[in-house]
């Protein structure tokens, strides 16, 4: 009798087994690979290391990557071909965009009930509005995507703490050097040549350069000039800035423009030796190892700063923080429910399996799923507490702060945690905002783990030194009021495409804008400067730039009528 009752007892269990690995095997019968055509990855290849593995224990999926940053080429190759993928992301939501319509190249969400998908319901439908905004006009009734970054609350700052373009130094050697003023962009040569002379070289004896940069993410203009436009209030349009704050514009090529400033200023840096010349031929990858070693004095985004800055080093007063131009009212962007109108999430419309897709893109717009791609594994990297709040281990932290030598366990992915990175570089949900309902944010900054972490003797010493007792870039920003905001409603109207004719001369007159600028700034002397300056405006000007910038005035005036701001006179 016990031998039976054992024996039914173990069929039973095998039965109530059985619908379980059934529902797994039909889900995901096959394991496939989805190919991510991608304007915005740094990478191309096959996804790797811990965040490959995360995909493959959840979904069963492997990613490949198609990167238009590593090949300039992938976009027509890959229109040519008729195929552009499964996921699609695309960092140009004018040309593009009208593209992959035109040749039927997207998938229309339409054709699929989006119901087992609730987070992409409830978080995503004024991003999909965002880019509908953009097709309908266009002639393209389907849903054909999402704008990214969206928020949960339209208005708020786009950053807890590090603003996104921060004049970012090195306050080890801003103190070395006996704390220089910095008035404006002209004073930017002298006050960096301060710091260089107090920082020659960093801990491995390698030259330090105040600054650098590579031309890896531009096909206009100068990436690492243009973004100093940014401290003055503007946002890119195409190549055009805008300020939305004071309904100011910068047409760069203008003579006496604020670009036409910026790449004089550069020019200097370089001919004093403190711009670093191997920027026109380096990679985003080789630009990050000599910010993480310790050879940059001076960088331009917040968002960058922990490939250098660490707990350990913070502890001497040795680390980025913001500074400010005292003449300067930075950019400061604000989130919106609609997304960012100029980069987009779409599906090819040969898409090889569709719930596949969607269950990943579903899955990143989890608090989970966001945590996850961007800080690791939960239990190794990061869990929560007994309070239910997230907050980084100690591994985590190291991960964080050392990602190029930081080593995962075999049985998280191998390899280094840089190595292991998702590769998307694309938000669907906005990271640094407040999870809805609860007391901390997606973003590790909101944690309170971060702000005991980066309570330092760095952070004391720049908020009474410098910042007049701000605890970080975005509260310093907030208290001089030397801002210009970004309003919500500008970050989710849609740019129209540009004419025919306007895009053909674009594709004649960007290059040639892209190499004079470059050229300009790696001049020997400032006669040689000058003269490129105005070879390069005469020679845009004749393959049509004018035209092109006339058109683009128009959509940029019918945007600050859309969204209630008055042109500057």
């Amino acid at each position: 009798m016990k031998k039976f009752l054992a024996l039914v007892l173990s069929l039973c269990l095998m039965m109530t087994a059985l619908p379980i690995v059934s529902l797994a095997e039909g889900t995901y019968r096959e394991p496939i690979t989805l190919t991510v055509f991608s304007q915005l990855a740094n990478f191309a290849g096959e996804q790797s290391g811990w965040f490959a593995k995360e995909l493959k224990d959840r979904f069963n999926v492997t990613l490949n990557f198609v990167s238009t940053n590593v090949d300039s080429n992938a976009f027509n190759a890959s229109v040519e071909s008729g195929y552009m993928g499964d996921i699609i992301n695309l960092g140009n939501t004018g040309g593009d965009l009208t593209t992959l319509l035109n040749a039927g190249l997207l998938f229309d969400w339409n054709d699929v009930d989006l119901t087992p998908y609730p987070n992409i319901n409830e978080h995503l439908a004024d991003a999909f509005a965002t880019i509908s905004g953009i097709t309908e006009p266009q002639g393209f009734d389907g849903k054909y995507g999402f704008a990214f970054g969206a928020a949960m609350e339209s208005g708020a700052w786009a950053e807890l703490t590090d603003p996104t373009y921060a004049l970012q130094i090195r306050f080890d050697a801003w103190e070395k050097a006996g704390k220089p003023a910095l008035t404006s962009l002209e004073d930017l040569p002298e006050f960096l040549q301060a710091l260089q002379d107090a920082v020659p070289a960093n801990d491995a004896g390698e030259k330090v350069y105040a600054y650098g940069g590579f031309p890896e993410w531009e096909d206009c203009v100068m990436k690492f000039t243009w973004d100093l436009m940014t401290f003055y209030g503007y946002k890119e349009a195409d190549f055009m800035g805008v300020n939305y704050a004071t309904g100011e514009v910068v047409n760069p090529l203008e003579e006496g423009s604020l670009y036409y400033r910026a790449l004089k200023v550069n020019n200097e840096l370089y001919r004093r030796g403190l711009f670093d010349p191997e920027s026109v031929s380096q990679t985003f990858d080789a630009y990050s190892q000599k910010l993480t070693a310790g050879r940059y004095l001076m960088t331009l985004w917040g968002w960058i700063i922990n490939n250098y800055n660490s707990a350990e080093k913070a502890a001497n007063k040795d680390g980025f923080v913001t500074f400010m131009f005292e003449d300067s009212a930075p950019q400061q962007l604000t989130i919106s429910t609609g997304g960012g109108s100029d980069r987009m999430w779409a599906l090819g419309a040969d898409c090889v399996d569709v719930d596949r897709c969607l269950e990943i893109i579903e899955w990143l717009c989890t608090e989970e799923g966001l945590i996850v791609q961007t800080y690791g594994p939960q239990g190794l990297c990061w869990d929560y507490d007994e309070n239910g709040i997230p907050c980084m281990t100690e591994f985590g932290w190291q991960c964080q702060e050392d990602k190029a030598n930081t080593q995962m366990p075999d049985e998280f992915g191998g390899g280094t945690f840089q190595d292991g990175e998702s590769k998307f570089n694309h938000e669907t949900i906005k990271l640094e905002q407040m999870v809805p309902g609860k007391t901390y944010s997606y973003s590790y900054k909101g944690w309170p783990c971060y702000a005991d972490r980066y309570a330092t003797a760095l952070s004391e010493a720049w908020s009474t030194e410098y910042a007049g007792g701000a605890t970080s870039g975005i509260e310093l920003y907030r208290n001089t009021g030397k801002v210009s905001v970004v309003p919500a409603n500008t970050r989710a109207w849609p740019y129209p495409d540009m004419s025919d004719s306007a895009k053909e001369a674009r594709a004649l007159f960007a290059p040639q804008m892209k190499e004079g600028s470059w050229k300009c700034v790696m001049a020997e002397t400032e006669e040689e400067f000058e003269s490129t300056w105005a070879s390069m405006v005469e020679t845009c000007k004749n393959l049509g730039y004018d035209a092109y910038v006339a058109e683009k005035m128009e959509a940029i005036n019918q945007c600050f009528a859309d969204c209630g701001i008055t042109p500057a006179q």
